[in-house]
């Protein structure tokens, strides 16, 4: 018998056994158990100092079928109670409360397993700035793109957050973003520079010569709101201020 022989019996062999095994049947689903979901919503302003007024009915939804809604005390806290082992969201909207707005949050898909589990939910305040103008500059001394804001001076230190796209259609959506860059904008400061690498750029296919866009935000220092979507990995922003400026330039 030959090596072709030899090879073509044991593969033969190999299939024999593993024709002859069955599929074992499912064992039992592991032991569901119930218990509570608690924590405290915090809040925080655009300069990210804590806020300790507004805490009491702010409305927390616990996924499910159906959804359960649970509202904080005083002191912001909240409770579910006969919760049982599974997957869940616990989502935060609209939580509207005196003296400022706040972004949405979401902590999406955490399993809960037994006993009391402590969820603490942290929240931002919509800025209430955003930048006067931005202009963009492609420089190609350095391999950058240069932003250069105007801004309405503030004793305290600020945020900026810039989108970066390669088309005309760039904002905090994460559908129409490829990059962020996020800008501190100096006490008492009126004008800030933001330096976008060539580099930058080109990973996201904006190569030179191209045109990269731009929109700029005003944005809350240690955002608290921001999370990520499930869908794209990206990241949602919900306090940003309400307008926004934007510009364009050809990438370095």
């Amino acid at each position: 018998m030959n090596n072709k022989q030899l090879l073509g019996v044991a593969a033969l062999g190999i299939a024999a056994i593993f024709s002859g095994c069955s599929k074992g049947s499912q064992g039992n689903p592991g032991p569901s158990f119930a218990g509570a979901i608690s924590g405290h919503i915090m809040l925080y302003d655009q300069y990210g100092t804590k806020v300790n007024t507004g805490l009491s009915g702010i409305q927390v939804t616990l996924s499910g079928s159906p959804a359960t809604t649970a509202t904080t005390d005083v002191n912001g806290y909240y409770l579910f109670t006969g919760v049982t082992t599974r997957d869940y969201t616990i989502m935060v909207q609209n939580p509207n409360t005196t003296p400022y707005t706040y972004g949405n949050n979401e902590a999406v898909d955490f399993q809960y397993l037994a006993d009391t589990l402590i969820k603490d939910i942290k929240l931002s305040a919509v800025a209430s700035f955003s930048p006067a103008t931005m202009a963009a500059y492609l420089t190609t001394v350095t391999q950058n793109d240069s932003l250069v804001f105007t801004i309405t001076p503030d004793t305290r230190v600020r945020d900026i957050i810039v989108f970066v796209n390669n088309n005309a259609t760039v904002n905090n959506q994460p559908a129409n973003y490829l990059l962020t860059y996020v800008k501190a904008v100096p006490a008492n400061a009126t004008t800030v520079t933001l330096l976008v690498p060539a580099n930058d750029l080109h990973d996201q296919g904006i190569n030179s010569g191209s045109t990269a866009y731009y929109a700029a935000y005003g944005y809350p220092v240690s955002d608290a709101s921001v999370y990520e979507d499930i869908t794209t990995g990206k990241s949602i922003y919900n306090s940003l201020s309400a307008s926004s400026v934007a510009a364009n330039a050809v990438a370095p």
